[in-house]
C-alpha cells in the first residue's frame, strides 16, 4: 500500500504549495492532525492487513510527518456480522486472522477505535466478482517525456499497451469499475573485458521494475462513454532500448527480455472516485476550476466527532494477474506480446549478479569471479 501512502501525502503537500491566482493567507490550526487508513482485503488469501499512521502537519517551513498509530482496537465486520479482530504488531500494522476467508459478494466494514477513544468506521464495502481484460495488444510508437537518467526531454520508440474490456457483460448488468496497477521488469546484461582481452572478463545480468504509469489507472472511460464494452483502454507506455531505466553502463547493455506484469482490480464505487479524485488533484494546473484538495473523500469518517479528519482508504477488491514478455518487432514497426506464467520477481534493488565468464579454457584465480546461476524465474 505504499502507493496509497505516497498518493494522501503528495496530496497533503499539494495544499502547502498549491498555486492561486491572487494571495490568501488561510488561518491554518499547526495542531490538527489526520488519521491515515491504508487497507485492502481481495478474493486472495492473506494475511490481510490495514495499516494505520497519523498526518502531523508542522510550521510551514518543514513538511508533514506520518508516524505509526498503535495501540488500537481495530476489527472487520462481515455481511454476516460476524466480527474480525485485527492483531496489533506494535508498528502500526494491523493483520487480519488467519481464519478470515474473503467470500465474492459479501460485503465488509471496518472499524477503528484509537486510543483516544475516537471510533473510525467505513461505508460497507462489496467484494465483487473478478474481471479479466477480454484481449491485449501493444502498439508500436514513440513518446516524448523527461528522461530521468539526465532530465532532458527526449523521444524514445516503445509500446502502448492497449486492453479491451467488459466485451462479455449483460448489457442489463451493472457496469463494472476496474483499476490496473502494472509494472514491467526488464532483465539485462552487460560485459566488460580487459583490453588485452585475455587478463580478465566480467559477464553481468540484473533486472529492475518500473511502474508503467504515473496515476493511478483508472476505467475512467465509465464516465463518458454509453454501454459496458470499453475499448482501447490504454495500460501505459514500455519504452524499447536503454532510455529512461538508469542502467549503469547503457552502451555495454543487452536488454533481454520486457517482462509485463498487470494486475487488475475490480473495485467498489467508494474506492473508483477516491482514485479518480487523486488522479484529479495530481493533474491540477492551477486553473481556475482545478478540484481542490478537500474534494477528495475516502471511506472513512469519525462517528463519534465528526470534525476529525481521516484520509486514505479501505479497499475491498476481487484481483486477476496476467503477465506477457514483450517482443519489439522494430522492421516491421509492430510489438508482440507472448503470454507468460505469472511469478514473483525478487526485490534486488538494481543490484547486479556477476559470473565467470565460461569461454575461458581454465577457471581464473581470482575469488571474485564466481559462477552465479541464472534465477528459477529468469525464463518464466
Amino acid at each position: 500500500m505504499n502507493q496509497l501512502k505516497n498518493i494522501v501525502l503528495i496530496i497533503m503537500l499539494a495544499v502547502l504549495f498549491s498555486r492561486c491566482t491572487e494571495i490568501y493567507n488561510p488561518v491554518i490550526n499547526s495542531n490538527t492532525e489526520a488519521l491515515i487508513v491504508e487497507g485492502l482485503i481481495t478474493n486472495e488469501s492473506g494475511p490481510f492487513k490495514i495499516s494505520l499512521s497519523k498526518a502531523v502537519p508542522f510550521p510551514f517551513d518543514s513538511v508533514s510527518l506520518s508516524r505509526a498509530v498503535t495501540g488500537a482496537k481495530v476489527r472487520v465486520t462481515d455481511s454476516q456480522n460476524i466480527i474480525y479482530l485485527l492483531a496489533d504488531d506494535g508498528r502500526g500494522n494491523y493483520t487480519l486472522p488467519s481464519n478470515f476467508k474473503s467470500k465474492i459478494g459479501n460485503s465488509y466494514k471496518l472499524q477503528i477505535e484509537t486510543s483516544d477513544g475516537s471510533i473510525y468506521e467505513s461505508n460497507k464495502e462489496t467484494l465483487y466478482a473478478p474481471q479479466n481484460f477480454d484481449s491485449i495488444r501493444g502498439y508500436y510508437t514513440s513518446k516524448s517525456y523527461i528522461d530521468p537518467d539526465n532530465n532532458n526531454f527526449t523521444s524514445t520508440d516503445g509500446s502502448d499497451i492497449r486492453v479491451d474490456l467488459f466485451g462479455s457483460v449483460p448489457k442489463t448488468a451493472t457496469p463494472p469499475l476496474c483499476r490496473f496497477s502494472t509494472n514491467v521488469t526488464i532483465q539485462y546484461t552487460y560485459e566488460e573485458t580487459a583490453t588485452d582481452t585475455t587478463t580478465w572478463h566480467w559477464f553481468y545480468f540484473g533486472w529492475k521494475k518500473f511502474d508503467i504509469d504515473s496515476k493511478e489507472n483508472i476505467t475512467d472511460e465509465r464516465s463518458v462513454a454509453p454501454g459496458i464494452a470499453i475499448k482501447n483502454h490504454s495500460l501505459g507506455f514500455v519504452p524499447f532500448g536503454m532510455t529512461g531505466y538508469g542502467l549503469d553502463m547503457p552502451n555495454l547493455t543487452y536488454i533481454n527480455y520486457y517482462y509485463l506484469r498487470i494486475n487488475q482490480y475490480t473495485i467498489n464505487t467508494d474506492s473508483y472516485n477516491f482514485y479518480k479524485g487523486a488522479n484529479n488533484q495530481l493533474s491540477s494546473s492551477g486553473k481556475l476550476f482545478d478540484p481542490v484538495t478537500a474534494q477528495l473523500y475516502g471511506n472513512m469518517k469519525c462517528i463519534n466527532n465528526p470534525s476529525k479528519i481521516v484520509l486514505g482508504l479501505f479497499e475491498v477488491s476481487s484481483v486477476t494477474h496476467a503477465a506477457y514478455v514483450i517482443n519489439m518487432l522494430k522492421s516491421i514497426g509492430k510489438v508482440a506480446l507472448y503470454q507468460k506464467a505469472y511469478v514473483n520477481i525478487p526485490d534486488v534493488g538494481g543490484a547486479s549478479y556477476k559470473i565467470w565468464d565460461k569461454s575461458y579454457s581454465t577457471t581464473p584465480k581470482d575469488s571474485s569471479f564466481v559462477k552465479v546461476p541464472y534465477p528459477v524465474w529468469w525464463n518464466h
